[in-house]
């Protein structure tokens, strides 16, 4: 175990303070990151490298890559962190939202084509380009489609929240 540089504000207020930036690595939640101890060793062996530490924890940035859910991130943490089983899929899904190219009429699917779940499908329509259409059931929330969407048209959204809370 590494020792790691504190702030101020975590010595006073303690490790329950910190919270994820974001989103958590697969198998974790933000209250299973409280025994994490920030030591990195999660984002040094993950394979696409979307793994970083904010604020001393683990957090996913899709816009650099996906999750492949191979469990490198599990086997490597030395922390009671991880859930024991692996995990298959992300408590959200993705989500297109109006900035999309073809909502504008602008031919795209490469959210579709870089999809590994098959979850993001084109619908025809008459006088435009094909229209996406997301199935959140075969969504894994894996980020693929974040990274390949040229003008970031598509979020993560819980997977609890009903279309209109969005």
């Amino acid at each position: 175990m590494r020792a790691r540089s504190i702030s101020r504000r975590d010595l006073f207020l303690g490790p329950s303070a910190r919270t994820t930036g974001g989103i958590c690595p697969p198998g974790t939640s933000p209250s299973s990151l409280h025994a994490c101890t920030g030591c990195g060793l999660c984002a040094e062996h993950c394979p696409t490298g979307i793994i970083g530490l904010i604020d001393g924890l683990p957090s996913l940035d899709f816009s650099s890559g996906e999750c492949t859910f191979c469990g490198a991130c599990r086997m490597a943490c030395p922390e009671p962190v991880f859930e024991p089983d692996p995990v298959i899929r992300f408590p959200h899904a993705a989500m297109i939202t109006d900035a999309c190219l073809a909502r504008r009429d602008v031919a795209c699917q490469s959210c579709g084509e870089s999809c590994p779940s098959q979850a993001i499908r084109f619908r025809p329509r008459i006088g435009g380009p094909f229209v996406p259409e997301l199935d959140e059931q075969l969504c894994s929330g894996c980020g693929a489609c974040l990274q390949v969407c040229p003008v970031g048209a598509i979020e993560t959204k819980p997977r609890d929240m009903e279309p209109a809370d969005v």
